[in-house]
């Protein structure tokens, strides 16, 4: 057998690092180097932040309360900031509840992985995490650019981007200064940060199929090496070699099921919750999409809301049916062992039918146990959109 990875190497080959510093310093979720000192400044840190996104979420419900349904569009448009900024609330409440779960998943690699990895997996893994480092990243940048030209598009009387019940005149300079910077820090503190928690998450989720993915291969070569040497020796062989090698994988595979089942436990809340209100926001942008009358510039800020919106989704729907189907592929890498190797012992077989019959249940990560995240549960959720606008559309009408 290949020595196996020191810890320290295997999760610099699979690094988060970029992520956590940008959430820490946003008082979403502690780095995992501060685990050790005390949590009492950022916690301020954190409640400062959840203030001022509360009062901002106040302000939008006193206009919901106050305008009420008589202005359809208007309604929609709070009604959907509202759903947006109150989802963003429960998210920080729910990282902060389960920040133990993110800082034990974020350290999985070196934690859980390495005396399973050898160092021809960290071109492998290196590649696979620039890769995801790209996408997460231009998520983010997406994020930044969404809220920049969302927060230059005035919406209000007073030429803010939000309609909001304010304590004082907003139409004064100085008025306007602070209600202004008060709309941006909520901006982009709730749609970047959100766009920089999903990043995190997937990558997670990309970390698991990258492990399922050195499973699938290592099996493969472990059933191709054992079919070669049984044709070219014709003595007795030696099998304690690949019950070893098969037990590992097993181990593996269990290190990763543990994962995923706790990756599950700690999103499945939050990512019911969050579809939820994706859903319902991109039913009310359709429909500002569809029967906005106010020009080009309104109709692309509710496009870029829902584009946003349908963004924050997929990135999860994306890689969750990577992991199904990685899933899957090492259910048919132990089934195409089991047939290369029917000559072996039993214990060897008995080995494959257990990795087998377990592999068939594919790994998964679901809104709360309701649906999986997969290609399939997105289109279903924009299809339930369309539907929910049009009839919106036909009560305007």
């Amino acid at each position: 057998m290949p020595p196996s990875l020191p810890p320290e190497a295997a999760a610099a080959s699979s690094d988060l690092g970029y992520l956590l510093t940008l959430l820490h310093w946003t008082a979403v979720l502690r780095h995992p180097r501060f685990i050790g000192t005390s949590p009492f400044w950022f916690r301020v840190y954190t409640l400062t932040l959840l203030t001022i996104d509360a009062s901002f979420v106040f302000s939008v419900f006193i206009v919901l309360f106050r305008e009420g349904t008589e202005d359809l569009d208007v309604f929609t448009l709070t009604l959907s900031v509202a759903d947006t900024n109150g989802t963003w609330l429960f998210r920080l409440a729910h990282t902060v509840a389960c920040e133990a779960a993110f800082h034990k998943l974020s350290q999985q690699v070196g934690h859980d992985f390495a005396e399973f990895l050898t160092w021809e997996d960290i071109p492998v893994m290196r590649a696979k995490s620039r890769r995801v480092r790209r996408f997460t990243l231009g998520v983010v940048w997406f994020g930044v650019s969404a809220c920049s030209y969302f927060l230059v598009s005035p919406v209000s009387p007073e030429g803010l981007p939000f309609i909001l019940a304010l304590p004082f005149d907003a139409t004064t300079p100085l008025g306007f200064a602070v209600s202004w910077l008060f709309c941006t820090i909520t901006c982009m503190h709730a749609v970047v940060m959100t766009m920089a928690l999903d990043s995190f998450n997937v990558s997670l989720i990309s970390q698991l199929r990258v492990q399922l993915m050195l499973l699938n291969s290592k099996l493969v070569t472990l059933a191709k090496e054992e079919s070669e040497n049984s044709k070219l020796s014709s003595k007795t062989t030696d099998y304690r070699e690949l019950h070893y090698r098969l037990v590992e994988c097993i181990r593996h595979h269990q290190a990763i099921i543990k994962n995923a089942d706790l990756l599950e436990s700690s999103l499945g809340a939050m990512l019911l919750g969050q579809s939820i209100s994706i859903g319902a926001s991109a039913c009310f942008q359709m429909f500002q999409c569809v029967t906005s009358g106010n020009g080009l510039q309104q109709t692309g800020k509710y496009g870029c809301y829902l584009a946003l919106m349908l963004a924050e989704l997929f990135v999860y729907c994306y890689f969750g049916d990577d992991l199904i189907t990685e899933s899957e592929n090492l259910a048919l890498a132990a089934y195409d062992a089991a047939t290369r190797l029917q000559g072996c012992p039993l214990s060897i077989q008995r080995l494959l039918l257990l990795l087998m019959q377990r592999a068939q249940r594919p790994l998964r990560i679901t809104a709360g146990g309701f649906f999986s995240l997969s290609r399939e549960s997105f289109v279903s959720v924009v299809n339930v959109s369309y539907s929910f606008s049009a009839i919106l559309r036909n009560f305007k009408e």
